[in-house]
Parts: structure tokens; sequence; C-alpha cells
């Protein structure tokens, strides 16, 4: 992926019900739980069937963390891959910098130099909005991140963006993956129902 992506997203379902659609992103490292660790992206509410929502997947990544229980955020730094991130504090007080290379090319590394109670958290942002999120980063640690162009779509009865996963009503614990690598332009829709259940479907990629 080397440029924004536009998503336009098509209900071709039976849903008098009416379910949220939701979407989230994975840290590729293999201890990464979806269910546990995954946050929610971005919300689509209200789409009723034959109706369209359209967004855009931004090629550009902030990286930022929290401490006391996310009232006190730093900066955000647009990331690179391959590139380490370190928390410090300085004169001014806690921010966070660039700080040299990661322990591969593929990783982002961010370092945990301060002491604060109960560690940080490390988030990482696509639109303003957050899209992983490592919790209890503790001194002298650090998060690591791996990431592919890749969204996953789910339907859950009651979900907020920027929560865990872990804390929606979700209708299923399997999602459709979609992999945005080389596309520009990208419809999705949903068909099915709540007798036979939902399933996403790629009608266009360019």
């Amino acid at each position: 992926m080397s440029s924004n992506v536009k998503i336009t997203y098509v209900n071709k379902s039976m849903n008098k019900d009416l379910p949220k659609i939701f979407l989230f992103l994975k840290n590729e490292i293999p201890t990464f739980d979806a269910l546990k660790d995954g946050v929610v992206w971005k919300v689509i509410e209200d789409v009723g069937r034959e109706s369209t929502c359209e967004f855009t997947f931004p090629l550009e990544t902030e990286v930022g963390a929290t401490w006391s229980k996310g009232t006190c955020k730093t900066k955000r730094l647009l990331y690179s891959t391959g590139r380490k991130y370190t928390v410090i504090k300085n004169e001014a007080g806690i921010t966070i910098i660039p700080d040299g290379s990661a322990g591969n090319t593929r990783f982002i590394d961010v370092c945990n130099d301060v002491h604060v109670e109960n560690g940080i958290s490390v988030d990482l942002y696509k639109d303003g909005k957050i899209m992983i999120t490592k919790k209890v980063v503790a001194y002298g640690q650090k998060a690591t991140f791996i990431l592919h162009p890749k969204l996953y779509w789910g339907v859950a009865s009651e979900i907020q963006e920027g929560k865990e996963l872990s804390s929606a009503v979700l209708d299923s614990d399997h999602f459709f993956e979609e992999n945005l690598e080389g596309a520009s332009n990208v419809t999705v829709a949903l068909y099915g129902n709540a007798t036979d259940g939902y399933q996403f479907k790629i009608e266009n990629q360019e």
C-alpha cells in the first residue's frame, strides 16, 4: 500500500436488526490476540439495505504514549517501519522521540524510559483514531508492532470506536480479512441475514 485507500461499504444484507459493522487492525506479532488485545478503529452504523458508507484508510500512521490511566498523553509522531521510538523525561517533562533503528527492519519498537505508576501504554493511530494499543509497558521494556496493510471486518450488536474488542458484544469471533496491498479503491459488501449469518465480500478492488 503506497497511498491512501478509498473504501466504500455497501449493505446488501437483509439486516432488519441493523447490526453494527466494525473494523480493526492486527499487530502481526505472534502473541497478539485480536479478541483480547484488538481495538475498534471504526464503526459503521445505520446503513440501510443498498445504502453505502465511504471512508479513507490513510497511509500515514502516528505513534504516541499515555500514562496515568490514559489521562496524560505525549505528542504523536509519524512512524516509519524499521524505526525505534523512546518515551523519555527531559527538562520539559515526558515526551516521545525518534531514537534510531528498531530490532528488525519490519518492526516498530517503542521503548519506555520513564518511571510512572503502572507503566505506559503505547498507541498507534490512523485518521486520528486509535487502531492498536499495547498496555502496561514497564520501565525498561518496549512495545513491538508489525503492521501489514490489512483491515479486519466484523459484525457486533454493541461496540464503540476506541474500545477493546473484549468489551464489545460480538456477533461472531470470525473476522473478514481485507488485504489492501496495492489498492487505491475498494468496495466491500455485506450479505446475509440474522438467521443464516452475515458474510463480507469484496465487490471491487483496484
